[in-house]
């Protein structure tokens, strides 16, 4: 492909019965403007394409990193999930423990509240045995007289 200062350095032989050399000289004037404006056009049109080449492997290489942040976030969502759920498991283990405790700890005390609430009545009653025999003695020494 000539560069448009070629084609304007471009000489024709002269000749006896040649053409004109005004006509052939425009003509290669105006071949020469149509020419620069179409190697300026390739030019910046190569140009434009590298760039657009470039975004896109800029473009693809984010899509690569963003893939790559999607799988990662994913595995790192999935083990949050599951250490979430291990830690429920364990939270609901010492909770049923806890519970387990508490409940035994329950029943002692009750046992034990038992054991004096029986403890009382048997006092009750011996109390009320010997309010009854006072009482008796007493109702007889009245009796007496």
């Amino acid at each position: 492909m000539y560069t448009p200062i070629e084609l304007e350095n471009i000489t024709f032989k002269k000749t006896a019965v040649g053409f004109d050399k005004d006509e052939v000289m425009a003509f290669i004037s105006r071949i020469y403007q149509d020419y620069d404006k179409l190697y300026k056009e390739n030019l910046a049109l190569r140009d434009k394409n590298n760039m657009l080449s470039d975004a896109i492997r800029e473009y693809k290489s984010m899509e690569d990193a963003l893939r790559d942040t999607v799988v990662t976030a994913h595995s790192v969502s999935d083990e949050v999930k599951k250490n979430a759920h291990k830690e429920a498991e364990v939270i609901l283990k010492d909770a049923n423990l806890q519970r387990e405790e508490m409940i035994a700890r329950a029943n002692q005390e009750l046992e034990a509240i038992s054991l004096k609430i029986a403890n009382l009545k048997q006092e009750y009653q011996i109390y009320k045995t010997k309010v009854k025999g006072l009482i008796q003695s007493q109702i007889e020494i009245l009796d007496m007289e």
